[in-house]
């Protein structure tokens, strides 16, 4: 019979088990992190030996198992990992390294999803066309990280680091293969354009034609979405191969609220809620993935799916699209 002990350890090892892919051994993998032989990981496993208090942190730190997963029924508290963003121009690049470590972690695992109940324009697609990647990250760091170098430049006048290009192109291949559900509403492009109004208003762009480009790019966007949507499949913008990963896309009438993600492959899962304009938190907490998994499905179930069927919903939802981008360009045009 189990004592308490026994009970809550049990607990955490399966919860362990659930943390890595199905063809790892958990002992080879204890006993790595913990540095212990391979019949002392056995017996921990088999709660025969309890693990301290230090190796149970180690062990949560290295399979990003919440600490609040130790016990069966404490489901009010909830642990975030969070990114913590700065006025120091590395600080962004701690931001992309965490999303290509997070989509690096995702496929370990067989199907693998992610479901992007999408606010503003998913970060993905902000990193896979050059120039609307150049522009979201000036803006990123210019005026909401307040990095001091980027002030007073034209965005012509910005050079970004090139680890911050190569490890966008990185996490841009990982998202080309991996399935996604997206929900989209007529407001998920609107931040995006904002940001360009303001910007083009606020004279950070020197020269008319480096606005049209940018413009231009946010179209092929915009045709890359609906081409997803019609085929399926994601695409690789820049080489127009179809991906063997599926693409479903809902077209939502209600106000998402904000950027909420939820990934999972196998038995693993995570959720990850955006603030402050483009970071996010993220969560491994079972309660909390539970209720964003609900909250997601009850918001498609009020949605029109407009991914290989839909034909007529799909053409409406894109020409209302279209519409907000051209005048915005008119702005541009006659400016």
């Amino acid at each position: 019979m189990q004592t308490d002990k026994q009970s809550v350890q049990a607990f955490f090892v399966e919860t362990l088990r659930k943390a890595i892919p199905s063809n790892y051994n958990l002992a080879d993998e204890v006993s790595e992190v913990l540095g212990i032989s391979a019949d002392s990981s056995y017996r921990r496993l088999r709660c025969e030996t309890e693990f301290t208090l230090s190796e149970t942190l180690t062990l949560c730190n290295h399979f990003d198992v919440p600490l609040e997963s130790l016990s069966a029924n404490f489901t009010e508290a909830v642990t975030f990992r969070t990114n913590k963003l700065s006025s120091e121009i590395n600080s962004f690049t701690q931001y992309l390294d965490g999303l290509y470590r997070d989509l690096s972690w995702l496929h370990q695992f067989e199907e693998s999803e992610i479901v992007y109940a999408a606010e503003d324009l998913p970060v993905f697609y902000s990193l896979l066309f050059p120039a609307i990647a150049r522009f979201k990250m000036s803006y990123w760091s210019k005026s909401i990280l307040n990095v001091p170098e980027m002030q007073r430049l034209k965005i012509e006048d910005v050079h970004l680091p090139e680890s911050w290009h190569d490890t966008a192109a990185k996490i841009s291949q990982l998202f080309l293969n991996v399935r996604s559900i997206e929900i989209w509403n007529s407001d998920t492009m609107k931040s995006t354009i904002e940001q360009f109004r303001f910007y083009w208003e606020s004279g950070f762009f020197r020269e008319k034609v480096t606005a049209i480009e940018l413009l231009d790019e946010m179209d092929k966007l915009v045709d890359t979405i609906q081409l997803q949507a019609e085929e399926g499949k994601k695409i690789n913008n820049r080489t127009g191969q179809i991906s063997q990963a599926e693409y479903v896309l809902y077209a939502s009438e209600l106000m998402i609220g904000n950027n909420t993600v939820y990934i999972k492959g196998e038995h693993k899962e995570a959720s990850y809620i955006g603030y402050n304009t483009f970071n996010y938190m993220r969560t491994g907490n079972r309660f909390f993935n539970e209720q964003v998994d609900s909250w997601q499905k009850n918001l498609i179930s009020k949605s029109t799916l407009i991914s290989k069927v839909g034909e007529k919903q799909r053409a409406q939802f894109f020409k209302l699209m279209r519409q907000q981008m051209n005048d915005l360009r008119q702005i541009v045009e006659n400016g």
